[in-house]
């Protein structure tokens, strides 16, 4: 099997799996992974972390961003440019983020723009990962572009469900690894 082909079935794979969780399920796996992000040190130590609002069947972070604000943290959301590339915004109102035409909901075009190399702390999405810090995204390339630019002591976490840590993500030259992968059951890496 080809490498597009072996990330287009764990794909697949991994989006029917999270697919079949129960909303309660969903809930409960959120509180508990962002609970073990809010004890690592490198998430205590941040003043600027970026995250993400998290949709359809990916790991819940609703109640995350609101504790980053309630924190005192800078809370940066990134924002999808038609380039193919995201800018980062801060977010102080949850209520001021808007759906993109990818159905996420993203910081309006006017928000304040916070460059890059501000971010102490990077959460992750992804469809696979595995203990090396590999990770599996929708393909588009977003976030491995992004992280391009980030400090090299910036913080970068992958952020999902036990069950999406594989033995082994497929992965090619312009994949971005992650210094560790986080699940509601503790953090890899």
């Amino acid at each position: 099997m080809d490498l597009r082909a072996a990330k287009a079935q764990l794909r697949a794979e991994m989006k029917a799996r999270r697919a079949e969780l129960s909303a309660t399920d969903h809930a409960q796996q959120a509180a508990q992974a962002a609970q073990v992000l809010c004890a690592l040190p490198q998430w205590q130590a941040a003043r600027v972390v970026c995250l993400y609002a998290s949709f359809k069947h990916e790991l819940g972070t609703q109640g995350l961003l609101q504790r980053t604000l309630d924190e005192g943290k800078s809370l940066v959301l990134p924002r999808a440019r038609p380039d193919g590339t995201l800018s980062l915004h801060q977010v102080t109102d949850l209520r001021a983020l808007a759906s993109s035409h990818l159905g996420i909901l993203e910081p309006a075009a006017d928000a304040p723009a916070c460059p890059v190399a501000t971010v102490d702390l990077f959460l992750v999405p992804g469809l696979a990962f595995d203990a090396e810090g590999h990770r599996l995204g929708y393909g588009a390339g977003f976030y491995d572009r992004l992280l391009t630019q980030a400090r090299p002591n910036a913080f970068t976490i992958g952020y999902g469900f036990a069950f999406q840590v594989c033995p082994e993500v497929p992965t090619e030259a312009h994949d971005q690894r992650l210094q560790a992968i986080l699940t509601p059951t503790g953090v890899v890496a």
